[in-house]
């Protein structure tokens, strides 16, 4: 009896031995899980995240970062793309998410509406630059200035020029529009986020698509376009 409960006693002793050693392995690794992020790490992490998505890809939304509290601010266009846009910005590091990001139906139309008007500007100079060429040009016949005829031609050729100027950004919103039209149409785009924008009829496509041929097939509509001379294919294929 003497000897059973020796061993008893000895064996007590070496689970206490071990079981310290146990609990120092398990608190080495625990400060791994919960390293701390920095700001713009997690900046970067969550404008990685929207642009991935292609619904939110061509918003305008902008990420602000401090001590891991993420705001969102910008404009969509549902409030499916609000509440998309606040749970992707879970990234990592993150401890809150404020989403202040604004829903309007009509944000694709308003960039459409913002071309329209400086086109129209743009116009309306056009305009008073050639009324006020035109009374220069009588005022110098009046006073009987010299070479009024080549004063005339110069002031001529300035004006088309404008005018010309004037029709080339018309032709760019007329372009955009003929673009956007072409896109909406195929099939093969249907569940792709695409924003166009054209300047001197140089055409830059941007946003995402769901394949390498929606991505062709985007370019080759823009190309065959009217008042297209280049395409500038941006477009990134949304990974699966």
């Amino acid at each position: 009896m003497k000897f059973i409960s020796t061993a008893a006693v000895a064996g007590l002793m070496t689970i206490a031995l071990v079981a310290p050693a146990r609990n120092v392995i398990a608190g080495q690794a625990a400060p791994a899980s919960t390293a701390k992020v920095d700001d713009s790490t997690i900046e970067s992490r969550v404008t990685a995240s929207l642009k991935r998505d292609s619904a939110l890809a061509p918003r305008d939304i902008d990420v602000d970062v401090d001590k891991g509290v993420v705001t969102l601010t910008g404009t969509v266009r549902t409030e499916g793309e609000r509440a998309n846009a606040g749970r992707l910005a879970l990234v990592t590091g993150v401890t809150r998410v404020t989403n202040n990001i604004e829903v309007n139906p009509k944000v694709d139309e308003s960039k459409l509406d913002n071309a329209a008007q400086k086109t129209k500007s743009g116009l309306n100079k056009a305009v008073d630059a050639t009324a006020k060429a035109a009374g220069k040009t009588k005022e110098g016949v009046r006073k009987g200035v010299g070479k009024t005829e080549e004063g005339v031609g110069k002031a001529a050729d300035k004006t088309s020029d404008a005018v010309g100027r004037t029709g080339d950004k018309l032709s760019d919103a007329s372009v955009t529009t003929g673009v956007k039209t072409g896109l909406t149409g195929e099939p093969l785009l249907k569940d792709s986020s695409i924003d166009v924008d054209t300047v001197d009829h140089v055409v830059t496509l941007k946003g995402t698509v769901a394949s390498a041929a929606a991505k062709a097939r985007a370019a080759a509509i823009a190309a065959n376009t009217k008042g297209v001379t280049r395409v500038v294919n941006q477009l990134l294929i949304k990974s699966n």
